[in-house]
């Protein structure tokens, strides 16, 4: 791959395939395919062997060395190349003081980024002497392939300055001259290059046949493409020369470097919140034009090149303009990029600048009260596409539904064990068929109602047997519309199909005190635990992979943690009962924000509960002693 390509496609080269964002510690299993390390930590503990790990990329298992994996030096070559690229608008970390400066210099001895101050004490210790150093802003296609060209040195004690030349076929890993005739003495070696390369042609090889089957059908469709154009071309002169004239014909078209985007969501944004702008699309006179067959495209990236947004979507309006809208993911500067097939727009790229979300409330309905539109303890709160808010309104034992303006629209079911009648409803959601399906917690069971709240079924009855509940909290539903229970007393997360069938369970490392409520996102099924005042996180399978929070009151612990749900930003956002607040975090554990405290004015808590999210971010938060439900920009 020459300089000018790998440049262009260096972000593709140095992401994880498993994490799908940059490498960080980037490790070489044997057969030469790499991952960040603690992706490959993740792995290993989901599998329960600690000898023996699969690679995500070809599924072979190999044996994990007694020693650290090997680091995968080039990856580190080319992180190093995108730290060069970007140092304008980055930064770069000093290896000597940590700190980030955006005028920085490369040692290519010593493989390192230096700062303007400690560079000078670099060039003064006498062994550096011969060591060659260029300003980052100095670099050019040259320097950068020197940089790639930095040979892999073995990790061993003792054998720093030894390349890793061989492999070791027995051990399944490359290592270094002085490794061959010690600790893989009279194991079989070969050279690790020609290993990389048998390894590399066991892919190139089916690759390139299906390239070349690919090539045969497109030279076959280009053949069929011309006979019609030259038959067609043939007509239009015949007729032509019958008339005795010659008509040309241009067609109007769509002019991207002519289309304009305007919009406050060009400049601006607010993590988690919608932003929008208008793109319109015009043909060469500036005039607006409407091609059924434009394609417009819009990426929203990071400073790192990654995507700074979620659910970025574009509504064809049909007229030649088109309403484009996301949601951002991080504060800080990313760019906006529009095109128009395949073209930018005029004044694309456009810099964007994301602030943080402050959580003001914005409003606020109900009140104590037994009649309609009135609430008694609201527990669980859920959303629906055309953002109606359904309520269990568990004092009152029922459900009521809201729009997004807090105007009442309808209600169902009152106190009682029989069909469509509740002993306390608390969890709640909207299926994929847009039943609404409540969990009635005293009654150890689940019941289904149509979007109207006509009864249609229900499952579980009290007990410790798979098919039975005892006291039932949480609910949710996954991405495939089965149903997720958080069964408090028996201690277990159970999941069920959308009809009520009996499909799984699992209680994860060690075990649940207490499961109040889990959500599955992504990859992940997340857990809050009440009484341990953890938050664990699960894969889909069950298998537990971390765990974070501790009993306190400062950020990122917990007293008596509840509901859970994600925002558009994709952060975790999680109810605090014990102090009266809804905290923030990314999907690592990492504590981004806070809202709320104990009291009952606008924006305060007294026993927050369940939280749900309208289509445009807003935050719904059921506020349970203050027999109310709070909105929140």
């Amino acid at each position: 791959m020459d300089i000018k390509t790998l440049l262009d496609n260096l972000h593709e080269e140095v992401s994880c395939s498993v994490c799908m964002t940059t490498f960080t510690e980037p490790k070489q299993l044997p057969y030469f395919h790499s991952f960040c390390l603690y992706c490959l930590a993740g792995i290993q503990r989901s599998s329960g062997r600690r000898d023996v790990i699969t690679c995500p990329e070809c599924r072979k298992e190999s044996q994990v060395p007694g020693r650290n994996l090997p680091t995968n030096f080039r990856i580190n070559s080319l992180l190093d190349v995108l730290t060069i690229k970007e140092c304008s608008s980055t930064g770069v970390k000093c290896r000597n003081c940590d700190k980030k400066r955006v005028q920085s210099f490369y040692c290519f001895q010593c493989c390192t980024f230096w700062c303007e101050q400690c560079i000078t004490v670099h060039n003064l210790l006498r062994e550096n002497k011969e060591h060659r150093v260029l300003a980052l802003n100095d670099f050019e296609d040259q320097e950068i392939e020197d940089v790639l060209k930095r040979p892999p040195f073995c990790s061993r004690q003792g054998h720093q300055k030894k390349e890793l030349e061989f492999f070791c076929v027995k051990c399944e890993e490359t290592v270094c001259s002085s490794c061959v005739v010690t600790a893989h003495d009279k194991h079989v070696s070969t050279n690790a290059e020609h290993a990389k390369r048998d390894e590399a042609m066991k892919t190139i090889i089916p690759k390139k046949s299906d390239e070349q089957r690919e090539e045969l059908d497109c030279d076959l469709e280009d053949l069929r493409q011309f006979i019609f154009d030259e038959n067609e071309a043939l007509k239009a002169k015949t007729i032509q020369e019958g008339i005795g004239h010659v008509f040309t014909f241009r067609p109007n078209e769509t002019k991207a470097d002519h289309s304009t985007a305007k919009g406050k969501g060009l400049t601006e944004a607010i993590v988690g919140i919608e932003a929008n702008f208008v793109l319109t699309t015009k043909n060469a006179k500036g005039q607006q034009y409407y091609e059924k067959r434009d394609r417009v495209t819009v990426e929203i990236k990071n400073q790192q090149g990654l995507d700074g947004a979620t659910e970025v979507q574009v509504k064809d309006n049909y007229d030649g303009s088109y309403k484009v809208s996301y949601f951002a993911k991080e504060t800080g500067r990313c760019r906006a990029v529009v095109k128009v097939n395949e073209r930018e727009a005029r004044g694309s790229t456009f810099s964007v600048q994301v602030s943080p979300r402050q959580f003001t409330p914005v409003l606020s309905f109900g009140q104590q009260g037994s009649s309609l539109g009135r609430l008694s303890k609201p527990w669980g709160v859920a959303v629906n596409e055309r953002n109606e808010i359904a309520v269990t309104d568990s004092g009152n034992y029922r459900v009521q539904v809201f729009s997004s303006d807090g105007t009442y629209l309808r209600s169902f079911s009152s106190k009682g064990n029989k069909q469509g009648e509740f002993n306390c409803p608390t969890g709640i959601a909207f299926g994929k068929n847009k039943n609404i399906i409540v969990v009635d917690n005293g009654n150890h069971r689940v019941q289904l109602f149509s979007e109207q709240g006509e009864y249609l079924s229900q499952f579980g009855v009290k007990g410790t047997l798979d098919h039975q509940l005892f006291y039932p909290h949480g609910l949710s539903i996954e991405n495939d519309g089965n149903i997720i229970i958080a069964d408090s007393y028996n201690k277990l997360i159970k999941i069920f199909s959308p009809e009520g069938y009996y499909l799984g369970k699992f209680r994860g490392e060690g075990s649940l005190t207490f499961p109040f409520h889990c959500i599955q996102y992504e990859k992940y099924l997340i857990v809050s635990d009440f009484r341990e005042r953890f938050i664990k996180v699960f894969d889909r399978n069950g298998n537990f992979l971390y765990k974070f929070g501790k009993k306190g009151e400062g950020d990122g612990e917990f007293i008596y943690p509840r509901c859970l749900s994600v925002n558009k930003a994709g952060h975790l956002m999680v109810c605090e009962v014990g102090n009266y607040r809804v905290q923030v975090f990314d999907l690592s554990g990492k504590f981004i924000t806070k809202s709320g405290s104990k009291g009952d004015f606008k924006g305060k808590f007294n026993n927050p509960v369940s939280v749900a999210v309208l289509s445009d971010g807003q935050v719904v938060v059921s506020d349970l002693s203050n027999h109310r439900i709070q909105i929140f920009e």
